[in-house]
């Protein structure tokens, strides 16, 4: 039986959303991580690349003090010795693609095309022809791109186009695409009809809890207070922050589109300070999901890799190790 992928999503890069002209990345921190990660029983490490590399094919997009080629060699292989594998990753969701720079302005062009397939080509090279790169593609709707200075997004066919071509060009290097599972638990019947099993793995989401004595009460904090009471969820009348529709929806649909023959890699997070998410998820799927379709499970801290975020990688550490240990022993 081939062994469960445990990895650890690590920015390089955290143009995603606001955007930083620097890296805003520290060595010190890094070598914390990949010393560690091993410790806490994490064989793969997903870097979050984006702008944060000088990309052969277009080194117009690297921010200042991003990556050399030559670094990220030396970081590879220093990784590998450390028995961790690196998959790369390059979020092409409208919604967070700001580091693509003027390329996130010509969404849809064959201008943009063109770059998407460089840059995913290239990243199989450079990463030594990695088994899967994750492209993100979460979150592309008219919610999460609101508040952007430039606001767009893609929807109908032409999402469904362009979902297929960037899968299509990963496809194309010999890796397997990895992308957020948002496309399949939003738009189930259309993921469906474009995308068929096995071709792309796929990443739930959930970073609260799943077992019912463990959710967690709006009141307990101040900030849940606050956010359940207003706006749309003002009337639904939230007690528990489980009940979010979004965690009630992962809930009514993770499990059953399993059923289609998708392969998961489902996703924690301290991001939330739920102390119960890891142990929760992965007891979920251990207990629930056909084995042979659970390729791993990834932590996604969400933090920059930076010193003073490394009391959230310890927490990561610490809740991870512990339910892998717990359930994959």
């Amino acid at each position: 039986m081939k062994k469960k992928m445990m990895s650890l999503l690590v920015r390089l890069s955290g143009n995603s959303g606001a955007y930083v002209p620097y890296l805003n990345w520290q060595q010190e921190t890094w070598d914390y991580i990949i010393d560690n990660a091993p410790r806490a029983k994490i064989n793969t490490i997903v870097l979050d690349v984006n702008d944060g590399l000088e990309f052969a094919t277009h080194p117009e997009i690297a921010v200042k003090g991003a990556w050399s080629r030559g670094k990220l060699r030396l970081e590879l292989e220093r990784c590998k010795k450390r028995g961790l594998t690196v998959i790369p990753k390059l979020n092409f969701s409208a919604a967070h693609s700001h580091w693509m720079g003027e390329y996130h302005r010509m969404m849809c062009t064959p201008t943009y095309y063109k770059v998407c397939r460089d840059l995913i080509t290239e990243v199989y090279e450079l990463f030594g022809h990695p088994e899967y790169i994750h492209i993100g593609m979460d979150e592309e709707d008219e919610k999460h791109v609101a508040n952007n200075d430039f606001a767009i997004y893609r929807q109908g066919e032409l999402y469904w186009h362009d979902l297929r071509f960037l899968i299509d060009c990963v496809a194309d290097t010999g890796a397997m695409p990895w992308i957020w599972a948002c496309p399949l638990f939003d738009h189930p019947d259309e993921f469906r009809k474009h995308i068929s099993p096995k071709e792309v793995i796929l990443s739930p989401w959930n970073y609260n809890a799943l077992r019912r004595e463990h959710w967690t009460p709006i009141e307990s904090r101040a900030e849940y207070v606050a956010y359940y009471n207003e706006g749309e969820y003002a009337s639904m009348g939230i007690k528990y922050v489980e009940e979010d529709p979004f965690l009630v929806r992962f809930r009514e649909v993770a499990l059953p589109l399993m059923k289609e023959g998708y392969l998961y890699v489902p996703c924690a997070s301290v991001y939330n300070r739920c102390k119960y998410n890891h142990l929760d998820l992965l007891e979920y799927f251990k207990e629930n999901a056909p084995d042979e379709q659970i390729i791993g499970y990834m932590s996604a801290p969400w933090y920059r890799t930076i010193k003073e975020n490394e009391p959230y990688f310890d927490e990561t550490f610490a809740l991870f190790s512990e339910a892998i240990e717990k359930f994959y022993n």
